[in-house]
C-alpha cells in the first residue's frame, strides 16, 4: 500500500469517527427536545436582539482580521478579513476544520509570499486565543460552581495551552526559525488586547440571542456557556461543529438549571444565528478572492502545491517581505 492510499484511508477513518462522535452528541443534546417548546421560541424571539447578536459576532471576526493585520503587518484588514471568512465558510461545509488550510494559502497569494512565512502568525493567533481562554477559564473556575467533571475539564485545558505556550517560549529562543517566528508574534502587545476584544464580542454574542430567546442568563451566564462551546468545539469534527455545539451549548446551560427541553430548544436557534451569516458572509468572501471549486475541494493541496508571484514553493525566511523573518534567518545561520 503506497504513502497515497494510506494518507486516504487514515483521513477516511478520521473523518468517519468525527462525523459518528457528531451524531452521537447531537443525539444526547437533542434527545429531551420537545417541537412545541422549540416552535415556541422561535415565534416569541426578539429580533432586535437576534440582530445584535449577529452583530456582535460579525465584529467578533472583523476584529480577529485586526488582529492578524497586526501580525502580517504588511497586510491589509480587508485581505486578513476576506481570508478568514473564506477559511470559515469551508469549515461550515466539510469536517475537520481544512478551512485553515485556504485561510493560510490565500493570504500568501494577496501578499505573494509562500504559505510557511504565513503559517507561524496562525500559530500565534492560536496561542493568544489560548492566553485569553485560560484566564478567562480560571476566572469562570474562580467565580462559578462547576460540576466536578467540567470543572476537571477545565483544568486540563488550562494546562494544555500552558504546555503549548512554554513550548514556544522555549523553542523560539533555539535555532527553529519558525519557532522564533511564533515567539516574535507573541511579544505584540497590540495583538494581544485586541484578542481580548475577539473573546468579548463571541461573549456578546451568546448573550444577545439568549436574551432574543428570553432566557434568563445574565452577562456572565452568557460568557461560562460560550466558554463550554469554545472548549467542546476545540477538537475538529464535523463542518460547522454540528453536533458538539449543540452539546456543549446544552451542557453550559445546564450549570444554570435550565431545563433540557429548553436548553435543546436553544442550542438550535444559537447554531443557526449565529451560522448562517457566517456562511454567507463567507461565500461571499470566497467569491470576492476568485477562489475556484478546485481550491475549496483540496485546500491543502491547493496550500502545499500552487505557486506564488514572488517564491516558488515554501518561502525561506530569508526570501521574506514579512519584517522580523530576515534577522531570523540571520540569526539561525550563526
Amino acid at each position: 500500500m503506497d504513502r497515497i492510499e494510506m494518507s486516504r484511508r487514515r483521513a477516511a477513518v478520521t473523518g468517519i469517527f468525527s462525523l459518528t462522535l457528531a451524531a452521537v452528541a447531537l443525539v444526547m443534546a437533542l434527545r429531551g427536545l420537545e417541537w412545541h417548546t422549540f416552535l415556541n421560541q422561535i415565534h416569541g424571539l426578539d429580533w432586535r436582539w437576534l440582530a445584535v447578536g449577529v452583530t456582535f459576532d460579525i465584529v467578533s471576526y472583523l476584529v480577529q482580521g485586526v488582529r492578524w493585520r497586526i501580525l502580517l503587518r504588511q497586510a491589509s484588514l480587508r485581505q486578513t478579513t476576506r481570508a478568514i471568512y473564506a477559511g470559515l465558510f469551508l469549515n461550515e461545509i466539510v469536517p475537520l476544520r481544512p478551512g485553515e488550510a485556504v485561510r493560510a494559502w490565500l493570504a500568501a497569494r494577496d501578499l505573494g509570499v509562500g504559505v510557511l512565512a504565513v503559517a507561524p502568525t496562525m500559530v500565534t493567533e492560536r496561542l493568544i486565543d489560548g492566553v485569553w481562554l485560560a484566564g478567562a477559564m480560571l476566572a469562570m473556575l474562580a467565580l462559578v460552581p462547576l460540576p466536578a467533571p467540567i470543572a476537571r475539564v477545565a483544568w486540563a485545558v488550562v494546562a494544555v495551552i500552558c504546555v503549548a505556550l512554554i513550548a514556544a517560549l522555549f523553542f523560539g529562543q533555539r535555532r527553529f526559525p519558525m519557532a522564533a517566528k511564533v515567539r516574535e508574534g507573541l511579544s505584540q502587545r497590540s495583538a494581544f488586547l485586541v484578542s481580548g476584544a475577539f473573546l468579548l464580542a463571541q461573549g456578546l454574542a451568546f448573550w444577545a440571542v439568549a436574551r432574543a430567546s428570553h432566557l434568563s442568563l445574565g452577562v456572565a451566564a452568557a460568557f461560562v456557556v460560550m466558554l463550554t462551546v469554545r472548549v467542546g468545539t476545540m477538537i475538529p469534527g464535523a463542518p460547522a461543529n454540528l453536533g458538539t455545539h449543540q452539546f456543549s451549548t446544552v451542557l453550559g446551560l445546564s450549570i444554570y438549571g435550565v431545563p433540557h427541553a429548553v436548553a435543546a430548544s436553544f442550542s438550535l436557534i444559537v447554531f443557526v444565528v449565529l451560522t448562517v451569516p457566517l456562511l454567507l458572509i463567507g461565500f461571499t468572501a470566497c467569491l470576492d478572492a476568485g477562489l475556484t471549486l478546485r481550491d475549496l475541494r483540496a485546500p491543502a493541496n491547493s496550500a502545499a502545491s500552487r505557486s506564488f508571484p514572488h517564491s516558488a514553493g515554501p518561502l525561506r525566511p530569508e526570501d521574506s517581505p514579512l519584517p522580523g523573518d530576515r534577522n531570523i534567518a540571520q540569526h539561525a545561520a550563526c
